[in-house]
């Protein structure tokens, strides 16, 4: 057997699992193709196959092995399953296909401390659209609220984000900060759709992360900041945005960072907490407990009404805070017309409409 075992050539082999082979390189002792175990890099080819010794090497990614191990590694079976198959003789070519690059790992983000120091210098540096001041004044908010709580749009331009994010890696290290990320030529540039950029802070004020809220129409109209799948990423984890008068005794809990800006100053400071999603809860216990609150009042948009899933949400979300000890816990409902407590607040502000009710949960 160890004999016939190094006769099988690798170039047959190669094409029998349909690895993508550089044309050129045929006929030489050293034939180049497509790595089916890293993907390779565009328009590369990094896997190397020797057909006097039969064996091959990527030398991107560092696997490497015999005709018949290249063989087993590709369809899951041993060396001596592979080898008995090859020994068979049965020449069945696959078409050629092309790998698909496996996307390196997204890097772990910086501590918080670090990453609000690039996100407050990188606020400081962008502007407010008139768009944008509009809609926030639409929603009650005064300019001075506008200012006090750092919204940015984001900035467009492709040059425009290489130039901000070439300037801030001047002062500040880049990798590990959502959003940023290296582009093909090496440069620190920004990912992210065009919106309205609004700050996640924690109880001390710190910006943990950045949600975006799309000018465009889509499903998931408010995203977070991050870089997920570019070079020397970052991808994005959940924050829960605090906002409003942390001496307060009664707590607040809604979905979305800009509905508690906006409900907490049209409710005189109200103490809000803001979970990015119905069901992103994960750290909600840990944010309640470093408040010093009695009441929680769990203040969810008026679609839990009609929506399950927002229903169920609540229901989650109710049995995990009942896990605390020493708070009161309540669901709030109000005028149906308005589906955020936000929309409730303005119009209670603005026009004469029913109280909250609260409903022990």
């Amino acid at each position: 057997m160890p004999t016939r075992y190094e006769k099988i050539p690798i170039l047959g082999v190669a094409r029998r699992c349909g690895l993508v082979i550089d044309s050129r390189s045929l006929g030489r002792t050293e034939l180049d193709a497509k790595c089916p175990f890293c993907g390779d890099k565009p328009h590369r080819h990094h896997l190397r196959m020797n057909t006097d010794s039969d064996r091959f090497k990527c030398w991107h990614c560092g696997e490497t092995g015999n005709s018949v191990s290249l063989y087993a590694k590709l369809e899951g079976i041993t060396n001596k399953e592979a080898a008995e198959i090859l020994l068979e003789g049965d020449n069945v070519y696959r078409f050629p296909i092309e790998p698909i690059p496996q996307a390196a790992p997204p890097r772990p983000a910086k501590p918080l401390a670090e990453r609000n120091e690039v996100y407050s210098a990188m606020l400081n540096h962008l502007l407010l659209s008139d768009a944008h001041r509009d809609n926030l004044r639409e929603r009650g908010l005064s300019d001075e609220r506008i200012e006090q709580n750092e919204y940015r749009s984001m900035p467009t331009g492709e040059s425009s984000r290489l130039f901000l994010s070439s300037m801030l890696s001047n002062f500040h290290e880049l990798d590990g900060v959502l959003g940023f990320y290296e582009d093909k030529g090496g440069r620190w540039t920004l990912a992210g759709a065009p919106g309205l950029l609004v700050p996640y802070r924690d109880r001390d004020g710190l910006i943990q992360g950045l949600q975006i809220r799309r000018d465009d129409e889509c499903d998931r109209k408010y995203r977070w900041l991050a870089s997920t799948n570019f070079k020397r990423g970052t991808k994005s984890g959940t924050h829960i945005h605090i906002t409003g008068n942390l001496d307060s005794n009664t707590l607040y809990i809604t979905e979305g960072g800009l509905k508690g800006d906006v409900a907490s100053y049209l409710d005189d400071e109200a103490l809000f907490v803001c979970i990015a999603g119905v069901s992103a809860i994960e750290g909600l216990k840990d944010a309640v407990s470093s408040l010093n609150v009695s009441n929680i009042v769990i203040a969810m948009d008026m679609d839990k009404i009609s929506n399950k899933q927002v229903r169920d949400a609540v229901t989650t979300m109710t049995r995990e805070l009942h896990r605390l000890r020493g708070a009161n816990i309540c669901v709030a409902n109000w005028d149906t017309r308005f589906n955020g407590i936000d929309d409730y607040y303005y119009a209670r502000n603005t026009t004469s409409t029913t109280p909250l009710q609260l409903m022990a949960a």
